[in-house]
């Protein structure tokens, strides 16, 4: 670009500065007009990304309730949850158990006798046998001088299946103890210490025992407090024992869970609706629609989603429709409205026909996977819906920028002739002027030129 200044003189002339500015101004229309364009298609694109980001979510929730085990939310109830709670798997059976605890596990401590203090004093020198539960035994070097701390840190670092501490129990003269305790529990679990070369000695303050229940009258032991085989996808947590107490614990269907899953999933096609719907109300203030008003495949993704919500009546069901169980579509918005409390009452009366209205069955799809089909064929990298518009999109910014780098050249080269142009213009007005005043000069003098 030049950059040229014209003369005060050159208005005087006939001629306006500003006309170079307005000739100019004129030249950059088509690049504007360019960029704008560019510009919608940059604001469509964002759109159709929203919208894509809206259906991999509602993707999401429909994914956690396409089979059983997704669909299935059961918990475990317990009369005593103090004495024994627990967690279960969606692949659990429905039903109740009674147990009694007898006896909780525990695991073998040895205590030796005190000290004075826990860093100064020393406890000899020589070495500790420590046998395992295993049968394997781990030799523990107590070096000169070694004191309750520095007893403790090389059993803890022997990794021989026991862990040490100083403890102070403040019962003078001598407060300070070495604690030493199996990390399983149960009777297997001892601990055997051998401490002739030291002055250390150990009397055993807890015996190591397993767990003792009762199971439906049947007799259970375990080496810990958890019963994990006991029943198939069921971990039972024994917190403390209550000889004579029954306690029953039953599998049961989570209705709060499942419901909560439910609302998640409609949530998530509502916010779909939503979006798509607001793509066609006229904006009062601009007078304007949604950006991708003019884009019919979005209509077709509606459509396809709303088909996918009504599934075909299945048998051996009470249900064969979302309406059915009380989510219903609004005609207008597209969205689905749930009548809580009859979803509620549904899952209660017939917690399997609800599921299968979502979940896959041997026979059909359900809404979740019939939905997660539409969804994958909206999203195929080569043919989907949203993939090829954003493709196509992204085409045309590509055309546009080049459009505009070309445009933009084109300008500069314009803006250049046309500044050089004027530029020699009023060079030649100057000279015209300057022949001007002389002549006058001379003829004001009464000169003959």
């Amino acid at each position: 670009m030049v950059d040229v200044k014209f003369s005060p003189g050159l208005k005087s002339m006939g001629i306006d500065p500003a006309l170079v500015d307005k000739l100019v101004d004129a030249q950059k229309i088509p690049l504007e007009n360019t960029r704008k364009r560019r510009d919608s298609v940059v604001a469509e694109k964002q759109e159709v990304e929203t919208l894509e980001a809206l259906l991999n979510e509602l993707d999401s929730s429909a994914n956690k309730l396409k089979t059983r085990y997704d669909f299935n939310k059961l918990r475990l109830d317990s009369s005593h949850p103090d004495i024994i709670d627990g967690t279960v798997e969606p692949t659990a059976l429905l039903g109740t158990y009674e147990f009694e605890v007898r006896a909780l596990a525990k695991a073998e401590k040895e205590l030796a006798y005190g000290f004075a203090d826990k860093d100064q004093s020393p406890v000899g020198l020589g070495y500790m046998l420590i046998e395992r539960d295993d049968g394997e035994e781990v030799e523990v070097v107590v070096k000169p001088y070694s004191t309750l701390e520095g007893v403790a840190s090389e059993i803890n670092d022997a990794d021989a299946g026991v862990k040490a501490m100083v403890i102070n129990t403040k019962y003078k003269p001598n407060p300070y103890r070495l604690l030493v305790i199996s990390e399983q529990s149960g009777k297997e679990a001892k601990v055997y210490i051998d401490p002739d070369t030291t002055f250390l000695e150990f009397k055993e303050q807890v015996t190591g025992r397993n767990l003792d229940v009762l199971f439906e009258d049947v007799p259970v032991t375990d080496e810990d407090n958890n019963l994990e085989e006991l029943v198939d996808s069921v971990v039972f947590n024994v917190r403390r024992s209550e000889p004579g107490t029954r306690v029953q614990v039953s599998v049961v269907h989570d209705l709060d869970a499942t419901l909560e899953g439910i609302k998640a999933f409609i949530e998530k096609y509502n916010q779909v609706a939503s979006f798509i719907h607001a793509q066609f109300i006229e904006n009062p203030e601009t007078g304007e629609y949604g950006k991708l008003s003019g884009d019919s495949s979005i209509k077709y993704i509606m459509r396809q989603l709303q088909s996918a919500v009504v599934p075909f009546p299945k048998g051996g069901s009470n249900y064969s429709t979302l309406a059915h169980i009380g989510i219903t579509t609004d005609p207008k918005t597209g969205q689905l409205k749930m009548d809580e409390s009859k979803v509620r009452s549904s899952l209660a009366e017939d917690y399997d026909g609800v599921a299968e209205l979502f979940v896959t069955t041997r026979d059909s799809s359900g809404v979740a996977e019939a939905l997660s089909q539409k969804l994958r064929s909206f999203r195929d990298p080569e043919f989907g819906t949203i993939k090829s518009r954003l493709r196509g999109l992204t085409r045309i910014i590509e055309t546009q920028d080049k459009e505009i780098e070309r445009r933009q050249r084109q300008l500069e080269s314009r803006e250049k002739t046309i500044r050089q142009r004027f530029a020699r213009l009023e060079n030649q007005l100057a000279d015209l002027k300057g022949q001007k005043d002389f002549l006058a000069a001379r003829l004001g003098q009464g000169q003959t030129p």
